[in-house]
């Protein structure tokens, strides 16, 4: 279940509300007999009361994403995350060449400083086309120095996309993929089948060195997302928070032992097709850790 760092539910602003005005009501009965509230005073408390209960309504954040930092974050503390590798997601995307783009995080109606991301991964990675889905970009920070970077990663870049940008926060990334919203991996998952997903989360129930189900807030719903990393880089453990990117398809035993070359006992084979057939899985191509853990 979603949580909040003030307040989980609308309910609990009411209380607020609610509060300033029964506690004086509740008080001046009891001691009627010392002195009385005016009805002002009652309509002072109960407007501040009010106020405050539609500050937290509207400016309620939720739970930090395990492994996730800020846009805003990485733009503020640029000098100190230099060098070092982060998360990012966001669904404010500006495309400025091939394998560049600018970020920004907005609230209201104000925007962060950019930051830059200059796609090192090896793969072509165009936007999404549909509104809203973000994408989740991992990388190492630094500062947008271009024949610096050139030389150190090994690209060639266009000056021209980034005469507006001197000096700016950039994330070299190593991955890049979309991050769609859980609850649309959840209701409609034929929609990100055969398509790059970069999904964070904390892992849940590891079944062999090759599989493990992935937690991210109740990813689709009280069952957690299987994944398939066919080609293990590193060992996991139960309760670790990583980042993972693949392609989103239906599980289908048949098909994935044959094409992967698994050889699974029969008893997790029947185990697997009563609780995952025709369930989506990810076939993972990338699992990494997911160190830090700050988010708008």
């Amino acid at each position: 279940m979603r949580s909040f760092t003030i307040l989980s539910q609308p309910f609990e602003c009411l209380i607020l509300f609610y509060l300033p005005i029964i506690i004086p009501i509740t008080m001046a009965n009891q001691t009627q007999n010392r002195f009385s509230w005016s009805p002002k005073v009652i309509f002072s408390i109960a407007f501040f009361g009010l106020l405050f209960a539609l500050y937290f309504m509207f400016n309620r954040k939720p739970a930090a994403t395990p492994g996730l930092m800020s846009v805003s974050q990485v733009a503020k503390e640029k000098d100190d995350l230099i060098g070092k590798f982060v998360t990012i997601r966001s669904k404010n995307i500006e495309q400025l060449s091939p394998t560049s783009f600018a970020v920004r995080n907005k609230r209201f109606f104000i925007e962060s400083k950019p930051v830059i991301i200059i796609n090192a991964s090896g793969r072509v990675f165009n936007l999404p086309t549909e509104e809203n889905t973000e994408v989740q970009v991992t990388g190492t920070v630094r500062q947008l120095d271009i024949p610096k970077l050139e030389k150190e990663f090994s690209l060639r870049l266009q000056d021209e996309a980034y005469k507006n940008y001197k000096n700016a926060t950039t994330i070299i990334a190593q991955h890049i993929a979309l991050a769609p919203q859980v609850n649309d991996i959840a209701d409609n998952p034929s929609k990100y089948y055969n398509r790059r997903l970069a999904l964070t989360g904390k892992i849940e129930n590891i079944k062999n060195p090759k599989m493990f189900t992935l937690d991210e807030d109740n990813l689709l719903g009280k069952q957690d997302l299987l994944v398939l990393n066919p080609t293990p880089a590193m060992a996991v453990n139960n309760g670790q928070t990583v980042a993972v990117t693949g392609i989103m398809r239906p599980f289908r035993v048949a098909e994935l032992e044959k094409e992967y070359k698994l050889t699974w006992d029969s008893g997790l084979k029947k185990e697997l097709e009563l609780k995952y057939k025709e369930k989506p899985v990810l076939i993972a191509d990338t699992v990494y850790p997911s160190r830090v853990s700050i988010l708008d």
